[in-house]
């Protein structure tokens, strides 16, 4: 069978300015690309020479077009506005910004099916060219609907008409899931497949070392939808119990409204007094990351919303126990046998199920964690699921 060809359409994909952006669309299409012929169209913002758009800048350093872990990736530009300003428009924006990108791709690649990450603007974008290239688009959200697009409904209003278009549309939880139904009521076409972990990376010491049984482990964005700031309320309770106890957090923000969610967390460590105690290490790429998941006692993502919640599967799958908030995604992935949940927003709890998990690790089988992480979410697994969904889809329009 010849393999399907396969345009990939996201902005959040890994580059020279933000190389930790869209990591999950990465890992899929490299996974997927011994199932199928991919390449990848992703587009960064365009920076004119005007007052107020100085943080694109940086982006006038990404080539136009790169070959990056044997997979061929494009980046045109497309006009954006400061902050949310044209975030309505972008769509459109997008859509003029990559055509003529595609329409050379598709001379020398006659693509059988779009897939798309995001369902706006990327989704919508999507489904414009599936229709003008009569092939099927799958579009996959990684983020929830509610309750954002309550507040943009220009922006709802396309991205229900994107989700009418496509053949399947693949949010990455049923938490996602429940809030695209909210809008667009129940479809056969709703199709739940998670992102993946790359055991290769991801994986146990291979020396045999023992994690630090007093070190606690956060990795995400430094910010307050992460819960940043109810870990760190929790840690005093727990360096009150346990001196030596220390939390390492892994992460940081791309943009300035986050990095000022950063420095906000980081003065408020210290009027807790937690010097010595907590650290900041900053972003770092998946194999550091994996460095300090092996090194630490457990994973927690205290998150108030959380569309899935990767690190957790990729500490899983460095066979440490994980704690979360019932924040959505995580209820995907969480069970007794790997962690604890417990309730966003609650500090007292949420430090309770830490020092529980640090009293009772040891009824934490190492190889039976990393065994329900790879069993569930390896990437081979999560690719065969994708592409056995392009199959369907390219098989509907030909029928």
């Amino acid at each position: 069978m010849t393999p399907l060809k396969v345009l990939v359409l996201s902005r959040s994909y890994p580059n020279r300015v933000l190389p930790y952006s869209g990591l999950w669309v990465e890992g899929l299409v490299r996974h997927a690309a011994g199932l199928c012929e991919p390449r990848v169209i992703a587009p960064v913002p365009y920076c004119p020479p005007l007052p107020g758009f100085v943080p694109y800048t940086r982006f006038r350093r990404i080539a136009p077009r790169e070959r990056a872990k044997s997979i061929e990736v494009w980046h045109p530009r497309f006009l954006v506005g400061p902050g949310y300003s044209l975030h309505s428009f972008e769509a459109s924006t997008y859509y003029w910004g990559v055509q003529h990108r595609v329409e050379d791709l598709h001379r020398e690649f006659p693509f059988d099916l779009i897939h798309a990450h995001f369902s706006y603007p990327d989704g919508v974008v999507a489904a414009r060219l599936a229709r003008r290239y009569r092939v099927p688009a799958l579009i996959t959200e990684h983020a929830p609907w509610l309750p954002w697009m309550e507040d943009y409904p220009r922006v709802r209003h396309q991205a229900v008409w994107g989700f009418g278009e496509c053949v399947f549309h693949i949010p990455v939880s049923r938490y996602v899931r429940n809030t695209i139904v909210h809008f667009t009521g129940e479809s056969e076409k709703l199709r739940v497949i998670p992102v993946g972990v790359d055991g290769s990376i991801f994986a146990p010491p291979s020396d045999g070392r023992k994690p630090d049984v007093n070190q606690i482990l956060y990795v995400g964005f430094i910010n307050f939808t992460k819960g940043v700031d109810v870990l760190l309320r929790a840690m005093p309770r727990l360096v009150d119990r346990r001196p030596e106890v220390r939390l390492v957090l892994v992460g940081g923000s791309f943009y300035r409204h986050t990095r000022r969610q950063e420095n906000r967390l980081r003065r408020m460590a210290q009027e807790l007094r937690l010097d010595g105690h907590v650290e900041f290490v900053g972003m770092k790429p998946p194999h550091e990351v994996a460095a300090f998941m092996r090194e630490s006692a457990l994973l927690v993502l205290p998150s108030r919303a959380e569309s899935f919640g990767a690190v957790l599967v990729e500490a899983l799958a460095c066979s440490i126990p994980i704690i979360a908030t019932r924040s959505g995604g995580p209820e995907d992935i969480l069970t007794e046998e790997v962690g604890v949940l417990v309730p966003s927003e609650d500090a007292d709890a949420l430090a309770e199920a830490i020092e529980h998990v640090l009293e009772h690790r040891d009824t934490y089988e190492p190889a039976r964690l990393r065994a329900y992480a790879l069993e569930h979410y390896a990437w081979e697994r999560i690719a065969r699921r994708t592409v056995d969904l392009y199959h369907q889809a390219v098989d509907r329009l030909r029928h």
